[in-house]
């Protein structure tokens, strides 16, 4: 099951350091802020400022992107850790699902979760 996450988070990152490169026509003038993951929803954590729980999920910013990657199993949950980690999801510029297992995207579905995140 992680090595599923490993890989998934891989590809996700690999494609976004990818697709600016693709696009670039001539050389930039300001250095791009470093890439960081941040976790948002994990099983295994050991942040005792988040709460465990099975699934998965985690913000991958990136070349001035925001990408949230899969959103876990309880929107609570998931609500909580977000503000525990102080992270801003109302500007993101995507969002990948990596498959239809309920512990990764089962609360996408009710509106009402989605409250919270930006229009995508």
């Amino acid at each position: 099951m992680r090595t599923t996450h490993f890989i998934a988070l891989v590809i996700t990152f690999i494609s976004a350091c990818l697709l600016p490169s693709c696009a670039a026509t001539g050389p930039t003038a300001t250095a791009a802020a470093p890439a960081r993951i941040t976790v948002l929803y994990d099983a295994f954590g050991k942040d005792a400022a988040m709460t465990r729980d099975w699934g998965y999920a985690a913000l991958v910013e990136i070349n001035g992107k925001r990408i949230l990657f899969d959103t876990g199993d309880d929107p609570a949950i998931f609500a909580k850790n977000v503000k525990a980690k102080g992270v801003d999801l109302t500007k993101l510029d995507f969002v990948v699902l990596s498959h239809r297992h309920g512990d990764h995207v089962r609360f996408t579905l009710p509106r009402k979760a989605l409250a919270f995140l930006a229009p995508i």
